[in-house]
């Protein structure tokens, strides 16, 4: 009777026997292994990273509380923590990283053979430079590669080929030359600070930009907060060439600095619109109540006021103080109003006047806020866009009825107020007419001096929110490289040509075996 039983220990004395297949499948295997690592270009690991700056951090002297407390609170800023999510979004969306890689001219790839490898040129070891028109690399489609061979900074051969054209060939030309191409002129001109060889072989390759970003942000580059409750961003990236992952890395830091400055310029400049029109309006209004008090004292021939108004000054002294502080909000309310109402001004932030419901105008710019971010990462016709344009339509029109209240009711307490005033000024009919004149051109100037010099400080308020110390993080770790390269590793090189080794012999033998079990 035959047996079908397997023996593994048979089995493997068999396997074992065959010791002469293994030598030279490992050392092919061996021989492989380091050949991979011989050529396989070193990529080390860059990291960097930054601090968001908090509102509450920039108030470290007299000036950056200025810059937190005073256009701000009159414009509805939202003192909410910024959302270190958001800030990761901004620093990684297409606006800062495209700049970071025109920056370091990211885009052009020098590689060379060096024994073994395909060295990777960057800097001082590229031999030349090219100069692109104006959106040239921002439009290409299609990747564009040039080899070159150059001997004593003059070109002894190149070759451009791209699925955009055909290939183009040129021979003996001196630097610097203009590459006329179908789809634009590239200049060549040799790198002044090139320390390489005068004669090489390299070949260049220009990559489209939105290819080269969505490689960069799905693959490259990685940007987390440090700790689940953190302000410090962490920023990774992997590269071959060391000076060039370390100049990526700054870069980007330094393009979402200037983003984030241009951007919290660009909101100040838009609500300072407001205070230099009503400032404007209020400096003319000033202007013809001086002339009109200066003209009374000369028709009149008042040589000292004071001396006829004290009387009335001390009696109404407090229904004043309350009608000015009335007329000054209603006033600025009006300018609100005017404001909102002005199709130029539809997603513009709306001014924080006392009395119009803080909590309404905050909630309202805080929307204006989100819509910017979406439109930032978005198209239009997005759901979350369109909700958020809604609710601001909605969150507009409880604004808009919300300063119609307030409005009414100031009203009906300032006519209270006068009321209670023109009882008192009934009990000094008996003062001269001259003094109740002059009395009323003196509290209408005052009106206009109060409101006068609160419109102009906000406006000094709004310059030095444009100094130019105001960053939106700070860089606790400029770029640095790992020691070791991340890639590739020796240990799981090695590794994988030994499991691969013993997998191709067992398959060897295996068939060896089974055949001579057939015959």
């Amino acid at each position: 009777m035959k047996d079908e039983n397997i023996h593994i220990g048979v089995l493997l004395h068999k396997f074992l026997s065959y010791w002469r297949i293994y030598i030279p499948v490992g050392l092919v295997c061996l021989i492989g292994a380091i050949i991979f690592i011989l050529i396989t270009p070193k990529e080390y690991e860059f990291n960097s990273r930054m601090q968001l700056i908090r509102e509450q951090q920039g108030m470290m002297s007299e000036l950056k509380m200025l810059k937190n407390t005073g256009l701000a609170a009159l414009m509805g800023g939202v003192t909410s923590d910024t959302s270190v999510e958001d800030e990761i979004i901004i620093l990684l969306s297409r606006t800062n990283v495209t700049a970071a890689l025109l920056q370091t001219g990211y885009q052009i790839e020098h590689r060379t053979w060096d024994k073994l490898q395909h060295k990777l040129l960057y800097g001082t070891d590229a031999p030349v430079n090219y100069l692109f028109p104006e959106g040239f690399l921002d439009t290409i489609s299609k990747p564009i590669k040039i080899e070159l061979e150059l001997e004593n900074k003059r070109i002894k051969h190149l070759k451009v080929k791209s699925k955009l054209f055909k290939t183009i060939k040129i021979q003996e030309q001196s630097l610097p030359y203009v590459l006329q191409l179908p789809v634009g002129n590239i200049h060549l001109t040799s790198n002044p600070d090139y320390t390489g060889t005068p004669s090489i072989d390299f070949t260049s390759t220009i990559t489209p930009m939105q290819k080269l970003y969505e490689e960069m942000v799905k693959d490259e580059l990685y940007a987390a907060s440090e700790e689940t409750i953190s302000d410090i961003i962490r920023l990774v990236n992997e590269n071959e060439n060391k000076q060039r992952g370390c100049d990526l890395l700054n870069a980007l830091m330094q393009c979402y600095n200037r983003y984030s400055k241009n951007v919290k310029v660009k909101e100040a400049n838009l609500n300072a619109q407001f205070i230099k029109e009503r400032l404007d309006s209020t400096t003319f209004e000033l202007s013809l109540i001086e002339h009109r008090l200066e003209k009374y004292k000369q028709e009149n021939k008042l040589p000292d006021p004071m001396l006829y108004t004290q009387a009335a000054i001390t009696g109404q002294k407090e229904l004043e103080t309350n009608m000015l502080e009335m007329e000054v909000q209603l006033k600025m309310m009006d300018y609100v109003v005017d404001y909102i109402n002005n199709p130029n001004n539809q997603y513009a932030s709306v001014p924080l006047i006392e009395g119009i419901g803080d909590k309404s105008v905050m909630l309202y710019n805080q929307l204006l806020l989100d819509r910017q971010r979406l439109l930032l990462s978005s198209q239009q016709g997005n759901p979350a866009l369109v909700l958020t344009e809604q609710q601001l339509t909605d969150q507009r029109r409880m604004l808009a009825e919300s300063i119609d209240a307030a409005r009414r009711s100031l009203r009906a307490s300032l006519q209270k107020v006068q009321q209670k005033s023109h009882t008192v000024t009934n009990q000094l009919m008996q003062l001269p007419t001259q003094e109740r004149e002059y009395i009323e051109l003196k509290r209408q100037q005052k009106i206009k001096e109060t409101i006068y010099l609160f419109l102009l400080q906000k406006l000094q308020e709004k310059e030095l929110a444009n100094a130019p110390d105001e960053q939106a993080c700070r860089i606790i770790d400029a770029a640095y490289c790992s020691a070791k390269p991340v890639f590739p590793k020796k240990s799981i090189v090695l590794v994988v040509a030994f499991i691969l080794a013993c997998m191709v012999s067992v398959c060897i033998i295996s068939v060896r075996l089974f055949s001579n079990r057939k015959s």
